[in-house]
């Protein structure tokens, strides 16, 4: 197992798997809960609702990026979380990551300047959506007047948020957001958001994971193979011969679900898709150029706001919904 981060709220360790598991990962699923629904009750998770019902030694991993842009994010944290702590009991185990989205909702309600023009440009306004503020209760508004009105309509958003772990462990696959950073020490790995935001310096990278030099960190520790998302392909993609596996499909307007077994590589995961939902709420208009630099500049951002904000031990659980918030259905 690699180091404990400081990137999560820093008492959330990362998650180890047990090898025996079967693992349904997925990423990026970007509050499209009626798709996920029908995804996990097809898997045999659950009944296509809210309860868990896989056998035991099951794990479902999902890789970040659960909020934005779709029409349900509170709700879909809400079901994901309710499923996280039915399944332990139940001898499974639920892994929630944490994605670049979720960070920007924790940072953009926090008030820091640069993570708070990212999440309003890149669908957070569906999140505030899904939580029952009106467009005009954030448009012109300050940070902190709509952090307080998501407080007041949706007090478990937040602490939830701070729960969800930095990346997860199970046999020798890392499953992280972004992935892997090349040339980076375990320390820096594990205390930076680089390992949310990281784009073809991976998955592109000409150096093969795990072999090359630039991947001796993670080699060392154990990891030859990855399962991550972040960016949107048509379809789950393979890259650096079959030892990474993106599940990100947003860009194929679908959500997906993959089975891993123990003892078969990545290219023979068994894959379930469903059609996502239109965008509640469309990213803001914003130039490559901008998003290249908000890309470039957010993780030292992300790296100097979270130690002074996040809350120095998460709650056993996060707060109960408001009365009268719309149940998971």
């Amino acid at each position: 197992m690699l180091a404990s981060p400081a990137m999560a709220a820093p008492d959330v360790p990362p998650i180890r798997i047990p090898d025996e598991f079967t693992v349904w990962a997925a990423s990026d699923w970007h509050g499209q809960l009626a798709a996920v629904d029908r995804l996990l009750g097809a898997a045999g998770l659950t009944d296509g609702a809210d309860r868990w019902t896989a056998p035991a030694g099951t794990a479902l991993v999902v890789t970040g990026d659960i909020v934005d842009r779709g029409p349900d994010s509170l709700e879909l944290v809400r079901r994901l979380a309710s499923l996280r702590a039915q399944a332990g009991p139940a001898g499974g185990l639920v892994a929630l990551l944490e994605g670049n989205h979720e960070v920007q909702v924790l940072g953009g309600l926090g008030g820091e300047p640069d993570i708070f023009q990212a999440f309003m440009a890149f669908g957070g306004g569906a999140t505030l959506l899904s939580a029952g503020l009106r467009p005009d209760e954030w448009e012109g508004r300050s940070p902190g007047e709509i952090a307080a009105r998501v407080d007041e309509l949706a007090p478990d958003l937040v602490p939830t948020l701070w729960t969800f772990a930095p990346y997860a462990v199970w046999r020798d696959v890392l499953f992280v957001h972004g992935g892997p950073v090349p040339f980076q020490g375990l320390d820096r790995f594990v205390r930076s958001a680089d390992r949310l935001w990281i784009r073809e310096a991976f998955f592109a990278a000409s150096d093969p994971f795990p072999d090359a030099d630039a991947w001796a960190t993670y080699r060392d520790a154990g990891i030859g193979r990855v399962v991550f998302g972040h960016t949107p392909m048509d379809r789950p993609t393979l890259s650096h011969g079959g030892r990474a596996l993106n599940l990100d499909t947003w860009r194929g307007q679908q959500v997906t679900l993959a089975r891993l077994e123990p003892g078969r590589e990545l290219a023979e995961a068994f894959f379930l898709a469903e059609p996502a939902a239109p965008r509640a709420i469309a990213d803001a208009p914003i130039s490559a150029e901008e998003i290249r630099r908000l890309d470039a500049d957010l993780p030292a951002i992300v790296d100097a706001w979270v130690p002074s904000h996040a809350p120095s031990r998460p709650a056993d659980r996060p707060p109960e919904p408001p009365p009268g918030a719309r149940p998971s259905r």
